[in-house]
């Protein structure tokens, strides 16, 4: 199929070639040779020949010594309508030269009349049908880089967001193992439990590695995966309250997305009594849905800023966030009153990209 596109392709721009360089100048130049002289013999036909020959000779230096010192203009416009202006001139200059020797070859006087203007216009029909087809293979050109460009932005996205993902991963597999190592000399039994559950919560990981976005409430299943698991170190101490809008559950998020972010409240959260408040929102407002997780910690300090810290859980959603869906889309971190952090996202309601 590949190549009889490619045969057609090349039948095509021969076709074109022909009627551009051959057809058009020999037909035109001859009727309007035989319209200035009166002869409509083969002195005309004859006009005509040396006329397309030249017009064809002087393209091909064109495009083989000046167009490619053309294309060290930076400007597109420029080089176009340098390239146009030498067509022109080239043209003019190489129908002339073929009209004054023919004119001494079949004896007709070559003088500046308004019957020679139907020649002088039909030699600018040639460059004129350069220059759109120049013009036309720019603008084919042009898009095709701009759909190149477009895949290789598309292709650089996904692999920044590949590697910001895989950041959070092993973070993630750490902090649980390092729970389960505790509790095997303390609870085997719920050591145990703790290992099937992580299990379960791998072949999420593993899914939403490939699928890239998943609905939001199978993260938040996957985030209740994960308390079970931080349950089992904390026991009681750890309590946590929801507020989930139905509606939101539907709408596409980037897998793994909200983990970082409960993973941090319980990490940072901690009150001095060793009790863990967390509180998770999730609202829909119509065009976007904003995620909140709230903890009673300490907060954090007035001048920290995404990433400051040793820490990249934060860092990799919020850039993850920016690549997804625009700058405008980053974390938004600020205190809990009376105490705490409040940590917020917000995604768009239709999950566009």
């Amino acid at each position: 199929m590949a190549e009889k596109n490619r045969s057609t392709d090349k039948r095509d721009a021969l076709f074109r070639t022909l009627v551009h360089n051959v057809v058009t100048p020999l037909l035109g130049s001859t009727v309007a040779v035989a319209y200035a002289t009166g002869r409509w013999d083969l002195s005309a036909l004859g006009t005509g020949l040396a006329i397309t020959g030249t017009l064809a000779l002087f393209w091909k230096l064109d495009r083989t010594f000046l167009y490619p010192r053309l294309e060290r203009i930076p400007q597109d416009w420029l080089r176009m309508e340098t390239e146009l202006f030498v067509s022109v001139a080239g043209h003019l200059l190489g129908a002339l030269l073929a009209l004054v020797a023919c004119g001494h070859i079949f004896g007709f006087a070559v003088e500046p009349r308004t019957s020679w203007m139907l020649l002088v216009g039909i030699v600018l029909v040639a460059p004129i049908l350069h220059g759109a087809e120049m013009a036309l293979g720019y603008y084919c050109q042009l898009g095709e880089k701009e759909r190149l460009e477009q895949e290789l932005r598309a292709l650089a996205a996904q692999a920044e967001l590949k590697a910001l993902k895989a950041q959070i991963n092993p973070h993630f597999l750490f902090n649980t193992l390092n729970t389960i190592a505790q509790l095997i000399h303390t609870d085997p039994i719920r050591a145990e439990a703790t290992v099937e559950r992580l299990a379960e919560l791998f072949r999420y990981v593993l899914a939403g590695s490939e699928r890239g976005q998943v609905e939001l409430g199978e993260e938040m299943a996957f985030v209740e995966g994960y308390l079970e698991i931080e349950r089992a170190r904390f026991g009681e101490r750890l309590r946590v309250t929801r507020e989930v809008a139905p509606q939101a559950l539907d709408v596409p998020v980037p897998g793994l997305i909200l983990q970082p972010l409960v993973e941090n409240a319980v990490k940072h959260g901690r009150s001095d009594d060793g009790s863990i408040d967390i509180a998770i929102r999730v609202e829909s407002t119509g065009d976007e849905v904003i995620i909140a997780v709230a903890d009673r910690g300490p907060g954090m300090p007035p001048a920290h800023r995404i990433g400051s810290g040793p820490g990249h859980g934060l860092r990799s959603v919020d850039e993850r966030l920016r690549t997804t869906y625009g700058s405008e889309h980053g974390l938004e971190i600020r205190s809990n009153s009376p105490r705490g952090t409040v940590v917020t996202i917000k995604i768009p309601a239709n999950g566009e990209v």
